[in-house]
Formats: structure tokens, C-alpha cells, sequence
């Protein structure tokens, strides 16, 4: 995972570097296997695997990695927001979040019902680019809608972390 790692041998520790090469490296094999449908053929591909771009691991784990960075850089208490902040979806993007986090409990079911876990992999990859998507047309802090797009920020890696958890994928929290 040396792409990692460019750059951050100064602002990181040693064992951050090792948690963090160990957690994409193990996540984007585990990723690939689960995203395929069980019934169909598979392709080892490691150049595919560790790819930033597309649905693989590595893409989503940045994107989990970002969204705890621009919660970090606001400086807000998001646990003192939970109880103080309304969130509100005003905007296309922000709905078309907000509904594919609602679909999450139905994702697992099916997962779980099915068999399927690629169903559960392709829910968080939509949850990604939903969540980009939101992102490169809304400002988030600074916005006179700060408080409600942080909780929604908030919200999207509670999900990613959780499905994460069922796929057997350790989430990163900076890259």
C-alpha cells in the first residue's frame, strides 16, 4: 500500500501507516470477493482490487476517510449536534442521500435473506457516490446549513462503518 503512504511518513506515526496499509490491503481482497455475485465467475486482479476508482475498497474507504476529515475540520461537537439540530434535506442530493441511508436495514435483510452479500457491497458503493454526488455541489462547512450537512455527514459514515463491520472490512479514518 506504498500509494498510501506518500507523503505521510512525517504527519503519521509508524503504526498508523501499518493499521492503515493493513486495513485497505486486507479490505480491498475481501471487497473484491464480496462485490462479485457468488453464482457468477471470478477474476483475480490485483491492479483492480487496489484501484481508487470504481467500486472497489479502496475508493470507498477513502470516501469513509473523508467524510470523518471534513467532520474533524469543522470542529463542531457532533454529539451535541445529535441533540440540538434538526436535520433537513432541502436539496436534490441531500434527499437522494437521506433516502439511500433509509434503504439500509432493507439491504441487509436481502443480504441476509438471499445470501447475496454482493447486494450489501453494492449498497455502500451506491452509498459513495450518493454521498459524493451530495458533496461536490454542497459546501458543507461555512454553509448557513453547517449543522444539518455535518449530522448528514455523520449519518453516511455511521452506515459505511456499519456495513464495513458486516463485510469483515476495517474502516479507515484518514488517508
Amino acid at each position: 500500500m506504498w500509494f498510501l503512504c506518500l507523503g505521510k511518513d512525517k504527519e503519521w506515526t509508524p503504526e498508523e501507516l501499518d493499521q492503515t496499509a493493513e486495513a485497505v490491503g486486507y479490505g480491498a481482497v475481501k471487497y473484491a470477493d464480496l462485490k462479485s455475485n457468488r453464482t457468477t465467475g471470478y477474476t483475480f486482479d490485483f491492479d483492480a482490487m487496489l484501484s481508487d476508482k470504481g467500486n472497489t475498497a479502496v475508493y470507498l474507504l477513502y470516501a469513509h476517510a473523508r467524510i470523518c476529515s471534513i467532520i474533524r475540520k469543522s470542529g463542531k461537537d457532533i454529539d451535541e449536534l445529535k441533540k440540538t439540530v434538526e436535520l433537513v434535506l432541502d436539496h436534490p442530493e441531500e434527499q437522494a442521500l437521506g433516502l439511500h441511508l433509509l434503504r439500509f436495514a432493507e439491504t441487509v435483510e436481502e443480504a441476509c435473506t438471499t445470501l447475496f452479500p454482493n447486494v450489501l457491497c453494492l449498497y455502500l458503493y451506491s452509498l459513495s457516490e450518493r454521498f459524493t454526488s451530495f458533496y461536490s455541489i454542497h459546501q458543507v462547512i461555512g454553509s448557513p446549513e453547517e449543522a444539518s450537512r455535518l449530522l448528514l455527514c455523520e449519518v453516511t459514515a455511521i452506515v459505511m462503518r456499519k456495513c464495513f463491520h458486516l463485510l469483515g472490512i476495517n474502516p479507515v479514518y484518514k488517508i
